[in-house]
């Protein structure tokens, strides 16, 4: 007899393989990405994918199985790994969110002293320049080294938007590295946050069922009947 309801079940079942789904797209990511992986940096990004991703498939498809054959070992395990992931995810988080200053700052650092852009970076900000109304990377349009596109002119500024000369030219005067760095570090600490919010979610789910589980099946108290027919009184007398 299931000791679990059904819909409570299903119910985990499904958002656990929308997950196991996710982890296969990661790792279809990083499949994708290994033909572009010639410097050791980006060989350490597509592992990281592979990894990341058959974590996430193998968790949720251990999830999955303890909740459909209603096993309580599969089920103490995925929510100690819920646990494990819960805490991992915020000791990322939590120095992420208060350390964007000091990453800023080791960033613009580091592209102080870059000699020239790369061709990859040159056709990456060229749309982003035109977009955010911003020029170069960490040093405005000095990253460009003289070869400054038309994307960083200061064409129909905001309220916001600063601009500065250039010889005969007027440029957008914000890097764009720090909105970029700003956006990949908000939306990073959002996707933490969120994970870490639905390993919660997941962990209770998982220990409901595990008392379920464990609780002791109920005991039935033998019936006795309530109609009672008292003797005749011929057989009273005969007795």
């Amino acid at each position: 007899m299931a000791k679990i309801s059904s819909c409570f079940k299903w119910t985990f079942v499904f958002f656990n393989s929308l997950f196991a789904i996710f982890g296969i797209v990661i790792i279809v990511l990083g499949l994708l990405g290994q033909p572009y992986a010639e410097e050791p940096n980006a060989r350490t990004g597509v592992i990281v994918f592979y990894v990341i991703g058959s974590i996430i498939f193998c968790i949720a498809v251990l999830g999955a199985y303890g909740a459909h054959k209603e096993s309580k070992c599969a089920l103490i395990v995925f929510f100690i790994l819920m646990c494990l992931a819960t805490a991992g995810m915020l000791r990322f988080a939590i120095p992420l969110a208060s350390a964007r200053p000091e990453i800023y700052s080791i960033l613009r650092d580091h592209f102080k002293t870059e000699s020239n852009l790369t061709e990859d970076q040159e056709r990456a900000l060229n749309p982003i320049q035109e977009h955010f109304h911003c020029c170069g990377l960490f040093n405005g349009y000095r990253d460009w080294r003289g070869k400054v596109p038309d994307s960083c002119n200061c064409v129909n500024p905001n309220a916001d938007d600063t601009c500065e000369m250039m010889s005969s030219r007027s440029v957008w005067s914000k890097p764009c590295g720090i909105l970029i760095t700003e956006y990949v570090m908000v939306i990073t600490m959002a996707v933490l946050f969120s994970l870490a919010a639905l390993a919660i979610l997941g962990g209770l789910m998982s220990l409901a069922m595990i008392i379920r589980v464990c609780a002791c099946p109920e005991t039935q108290l033998p019936s006795f009947p309530l109609s009672y027919k008292p003797p005749k009184y011929t057989e009273v007398i005969n007795y």
